[in-house]
Parts: C-alpha cells; structure tokens; sequence
C-alpha cells in the first residue's frame, strides 16, 4: 500500500497514508455517532471517541455503505474485556440499532381486518402472518430504552438496571416513525413464531401453554387484531 502512495517535499509517502488513516477513523467515528447517538450523550464525547477505536481497530470496515459498519457495535462490547462489565452500553447499542434497522426498512402496505375476515373461518389454521419488514424483537436485560428515552428528551437517564432475566421488546416503523413496547410473555413467543413462519393453528397450540387450553384461540385472536391495528402485519399467506 506504501508503495502506491507518492512522497511529496513536505511529507514522505507513510506520512500521508498515516494522515489518509487517521482521516478514514475519524470519518467511521463520525458515521457511528450518527448511528448511536443516545450511546455517544451516555459516554460523552471523550468516552465514545475511545470506545469507536477500540472498537474500529478491533473491527475493520468491510462495507462499502457506512450505514452497515455498526451492526456488530453490540456484540463487540458484550465480549469486549473493557465494556463488557457496563451491560447498559451493549445493549443501548442494540436497542439504537433496532430502531435504526427500523427506520430504514423497505416499505410494506399493512394488512388489515378486513384481509382476515376474507379467509374461511376453516381455514384459519393454515394462515401465515408475515410481518411488517421493520419488526425488530430484542431481547434485553438492562433498562437501556428508559435510558434512550430520557437521553432522547433531554432529561437525566435513570440509574442503569441489569436484570436477572431478559425482557422482550417490539420495535417497528408506523408510518415514518418508530415505535417500541415491552412484550408480555406470550405475545413475545408468539410474534417469534410468526417470524419462523408458524401458522395461525401453531399459535393457538404454543399459547396453550401460556394462556392455558380454554384461552389459547382466543388470545391468538386478540394477538392478531392488535397486530393488525399496529400496523405490524404485512401480508397474509
């Protein structure tokens, strides 16, 4: 590479590939503040800077589009030696890049009631729900988006909380903008199964043993209507 790079009077040829690299970091630092901005109000400036070339030198850029060199930020600081005892920045990275991917989502025309009430009521177990392109579903111990949320508004976050077992979280794009809620347990299952493409008929059998047998047809009935009103149905199959 040295080689390709011409010396000038005032600056040799491994002068001006250091300036060119220090340049290209600054321009990925950049990029990723964009990507996480509630993770760069967290650690401010200093603190998000060394966590971007910890991070760079550890993770070399293979896209070609910079909008896709983030995505492994929150794995990188859930194994990270340094990072890895702070869960709040893994996961507030997740969580960003959740609502990222959300955001930036194809378009899909969402399914509605009237779609459904189109299909036989005897066919209804065969139904496959395909979801919305912008359903993200992390999977989250930390109270990283009340963190979000506050950063986002300008407000002191809360105290970071870590807990002994994950909560699971829906995020989506409703029109231009997105949305995120806690998920109950059985609408967490069930909108995981949808995602692997089980039909409507596997629903009602998995929510059996949450609900229980005699409530099971019909929370997968409730499940479905909501979906819909959210907007997070893209077709029905």
């Amino acid at each position: 590479m040295e080689l390709a790079v011409l010396a000038t009077p005032r600056a040799n040829a491994a002068r001006r590939l250091g300036i060119y690299a220090n340049a290209y970091r600054l321009r990925l630092v950049e990029a990723l503040g964009t990507d996480y901005p509630a993770l760069r109000g967290l650690l401010g400036e200093r603190g998000f800077n060394r966590m971007m070339r910890e991070f760079i030198a550890a993770q070399p850029s293979r896209h070609r589009n910079l909008r896709w060199y983030g995505g492994e930020l929150a794995q990188f600081l859930a194994r990270s030696p340094r990072w890895r005892r702070r869960p709040l920045h893994a996961e507030m990275a997740q969580f960003e890049w959740a609502l990222g991917l959300a955001f930036d989502a194809l378009d899909a025309s969402p399914a509605t009631v009237d779609d459904v009430s189109r299909i036989p009521a005897a066919d209804w177990p065969g139904m496959r729900l395909q979801l919305d392109p912008s359903v993200q579903l992390p999977s989250l111990r930390s109270n990283a988006p009340q963190v979000w949320r506050a950063a986002s508004a300008g407000r002191k976050p809360p105290h970071a909380v870590t807990r002994v077992r994950p909560v699971s979280w829906l995020v989506w794009r409703k029109g231009h903008e997105p949305f995120y809620r806690v998920l109950p347990p059985d609408e967490a299952w069930a909108l995981g199964a949808t995602a692997k493409g089980r039909n409507f008929g596997a629903l009602c059998e998995g929510l059996r043993k949450h609900v229980g047998d005699a409530r099971a047809a019909q929370r997968a009935a409730q499940l479905l209507k909501g979906w819909l009103g959210e907007g997070l149905i893209s077709a029905i199959k």
